[in-house]
């Protein structure tokens, strides 16, 4: 998710609107970049009897928690060993009760893989050195785990094989958008395959569910020079969701959940044009996390001249329109946001993430996730979080907010 260099185009109820970001998270973007939440029992995205988002335990971490009440704090990959202790702490103290950690970021696997394509192109790390020893130390905490994958947005498969990559008409190579990031080709078979077996093996770790981050076309960069070759689907938003029936059908034996990253604005408009419609994805999905980081919808949105001061109202009104949306595709699907602990075009206070909050929770939904790519967090925003962020304002630690550095925009 990092911040492009030029302006994005999105169309939005009839009219051009240029917006500044793009997204990554998985985060999530509004205007652009990295689900869940509520329902009764009934039968999960992968065809096997889940839990809802009501009455549900999570797979995994603490056998009480309820699916629809998950709140979690994203964990870089390469923060993820230093960090647990912190986070475990976190979650002792606080309301939190999960952790979205990164498994494939930028192309880059964060463990040590078994997967013979991973190897070839050279795509691993030891971030997390033991991957399934990682997540029985969230559980150990009663901690939900969560496993950020970016799917389509590669670094590392587009370099070692060219002919995977979406390609640039004017060079004849892959195509890069405006911040230097390549893309796969999500009309070829063996990309989506390639990252299906990594959330199979992510879930085979142990983790409680596989969240798809980049699950999408590309958004900004030279969009004319943009070429796929052979387009295997009659269109974006049909590989996207055949992406998602193919990954739900592949995981359900592992019983974990499945979730996917939208952009904020596709909860306004089916045609945003990066293959994300709602109602296509959600019956392929238990959960769908929508980036609703007011900084990032454009001049206009829901009425507001500066949508980035109205954070809560920004979150309600998308809420409602993806509890909308989702629930008429898939009656069962959770609705969990992303939020916006980060700065961008303002300070983001304690009050600003707390707003945000409180319209998740007047939608009538239960749960959310906070994005900051540091993975520094405003405390005392959270339930339980002031005294250690009163401790930490002691000793100079907290974040205030104020990282205004390009990874903050990178779902």
């Amino acid at each position: 998710m990092g911040l492009s260099q030029g302006w994005r185009r999105i169309l939005l109820a009839g009219a051009t609107l240029a917006v500044g970001l793009s997204f990554s998270a998985g985060c999530s973007l509004v205007a652009e970049d990295a689900a869940e939440r509520e329902a009764s029992t009934g039968t999960g995205a992968g065809g096997s009897e889940k839990t809802g988002a009501e009455s549900g335990n999570a797979a995994g971490g603490n056998p009480g928690q309820n699916l629809g009440e998950i709140k979690g704090l994203y964990v870089p990959g390469f923060k993820a060993e230093e960090e647990l202790a912190r986070m475990a702490g976190i979650g002792r103290e606080t309301e939190i009760n999960a952790l979205v950690i990164d498994v494939k970021d930028g192309g880059y696997l964060t463990y040590p893989s078994e997967i013979p394509l991973a190897n070839e192109i050279d795509a691993t790390t030891e971030q997390i050195p033991d991957l399934e020893d990682y997540v029985q130390r969230v559980h150990d905490e009663d901690l939900y785990a969560i496993a950020r994958l970016a799917v389509f947005q590669d670094d590392a498969l587009p370099a070692a094989r060219p002919e995977l990559a979406a390609q640039d008409s004017s060079t004849g190579g892959p195509w890069y958008n405006y911040s230097g990031s390549a893309w796969t080709n999500p009309y070829q078979k063996e990309v989506r395959d390639y990252n299906i077996a990594v959330a199979k093996e992510a879930a085979e770790a142990g983790f409680d569910e596989i969240q798809f981050d980049y699950v999408r076309f590309p958004s900004d960069g030279e969009m004319a020079n943009l070429e796929y070759g052979e387009e295997t689907f009659p269109s974006q938003e049909a590989t996207i969701a055949a992406f998602l029936e193919d990954a739900q059908r592949e995981l359900e034996p592992t019983g974990a959940m499945v979730s996917a990253d939208v952009f904020g604005l596709v909860g306004v408009n089916d045609d945003v044009g990066i293959g994300q419609v709602v109602s296509e994805m959600a019956p392929h999905l238990d959960v769908i996390s929508p980036m609703v980081y007011p900084s990032h919808y454009p001049v206009g949105s829901y009425g507001y001249e500066n949508p980035d001061r109205e954070p809560y109202d920004i979150v309600k009104y998308a809420m409602d329109d993806f509890i909308s949306k989702g629930r008429e595709a898939n009656p069962d699907l959770i609705v969990r946001p992303w939020l916006q602990d980060f700065e961008y075009l303002s300070d983001y206070s304690s009050e600003d993430v707390r707003a945000q909050m409180e319209a998740t929770y007047d939608s009538g939904l239960g749960g959310w996730i906070l994005w900051n790519a540091s993975g520094d967090y405003t405390l005392s925003a959270i339930e339980g979080g002031e005294k250690i962020a009163g401790a930490q304002n002691a000793a100079g630690t907290e974040n205030t907010g104020a990282e205004a550095d390009d990874a903050q925009y990178s779902q």
